[in-house]
């Protein structure tokens, strides 16, 4: 997480095995309820259903705001990347990865997807969150692994992307 003026820049890589931020990582599994489980851990309860996170992982589908499960995968990813910090309310700009074949074609979907609330209240883990997201920048996965070595890459580089951090 970095944090710029009030606002947190949080990334969150949006793999099918595991939705990862800068110190956490958690298999993509979801399974929804309309009743508190019996277990705790990982219970994300929002709009009156109970989200177990975790357990298992999810399968392929070619487009990840086809359902639910990612939207409240990044709530989670969020409310955990936030926990390290002690925090339990911020403004959040997120900063995501999609596949590179998939960057020009679903970019504004999945960034409406994520940002269909502004803000956000739930519970995760039995604690309180209110989110206010300010936007998301979507990058093509692997893009921060070369950025900062841009300068010292030899050859021909063409990286476009119209996706701005605040």
């Amino acid at each position: 997480m970095k944090e710029i003026g009030n606002i947190r820049v949080i990334a969150v890589d949006h793999g099918y095995g595991n939705i990862k931020t800068a110190n956490t990582v958690t298999p993509t599994g979801v399974t929804a309820s309309k009743t508190e489980p019996i277990f705790s851990g990982n219970i994300l309860e929002y709009e009156g259903i109970y989200y177990r996170i975790g357990e298992g992982c999810k399968e392929f589908v070619a487009d990840k705001a086809l359902d639910e499960d990612y939207y409240i995968l990044t709530l989670a990813a969020v409310a955990r990347e936030l926990n390290v910090f002690g925090l339990r309310e911020a403004d959040v700009h997120l900063a995501a990865g999609l596949p590179l074949t998939w960057i020009r074609r679903q970019r504004e979907e999945f960034r409406a997807y994520l940002l269909r609330r502004e803000e956000v209240r739930f519970r995760f883990n039995g604690k309180e969150y209110m989110l206010h997201f300010s936007g998301c920048s979507l990058y093509p996965q692997g893009y921060p692994a070369i950025v900062s070595q841009l300068a010292v890459l030899r050859g021909s580089i063409s990286l476009r992307t119209s996706a701005s951090v605040p």
